[in-house]
């Protein structure tokens, strides 16, 4: 029972970490470089930024909690051929992991984030920094609509020796102030209950107030 107890509250400070978040295809191999800022730039600019993020516990495989938060921006080609991206980031204070991947991902018919196209995997120290994330060669279609998309992700099982277990990965993607183009967020929550039980909810993709930093190259 406390267990049970643990881990439905852990769950749901999960996905209130989660939802605090806004305003705040192909794998490449790993090819990145950082570049450090000094704690105070680091913490003006965390302040406003974007929160990517992802959660998972579970219970001795009983039951298990499941969240993600995912952040995107629309683009528009212009003919050019892109092999890297390169993105302001900085490591969420609370979490164990700060790996995360950043591509190019295809625009539905609705208008907002489909499949991945080229993406790349890249990591984040304690300090703020510029990443240079390499993507598979990609050429991006005149007046075609794509979007950049970061996520991160955990295993959805447990090394540790204890029957508890959990992990979050989370990153901040840093604003941009002169972008004119906008964020859009959008989270998971899915849980599984000891008896059964089971809950899911997806978030619609949410338009921000601001934009993130990227380069593409």
């Amino acid at each position: 029972m406390f267990k049970m107890g643990l881990l439905t509250s852990s769950a749901m400070t999960a996905v209130t970490l989660l939802l605090s978040g806004a305003p705040t295809g192909a794998y490449a191999q790993t090819g990145m470089q950082v570049t450090g800022e000094d704690s105070n730039a680091c913490f003006l600019r965390t302040y406003l930024n974007f929160l990517v993020s992802s959660y998972y516990a579970d219970d001795s495989g009983s039951s298990y909690s499941y969240a993600w938060h995912h952040v995107a921006v629309g683009i528009t080609g212009h003919g050019q051929t892109v092999s890297r991206i390169r993105v302001m980031e900085a490591q969420s204070t609370s979490a164990s992991r700060s790996n995360f991947t950043v591509g190019i991902y295809s625009n539905t018919a609705s208008g907002f984030p489909g499949n991945a196209i080229a993406v790349g995997k890249g990591k984040i120290g304690r300090s703020c920094g510029s990443v240079k994330v390499s993507i598979p060669r990609t050429k991006l279609k005149r007046n075609q609509k794509y979007w950049i998309e970061e996520q991160t992700s955990i295993p959805k099982n447990c090394s540790q020796q204890s029957s508890f277990c959990h992990s979050l990965a989370g990153v901040y993607w840093q604003t941009d102030p002169k972008s004119r183009r906008k964020v859009y967020v959008q989270t998971y929550y899915h849980y599984i209950g000891p008896t059964g039980s089971n809950s899911s909810s997806t978030s619609p993709w949410t338009k921000q107030t601001q934009g993130p930093f990227f380069r593409l190259k």
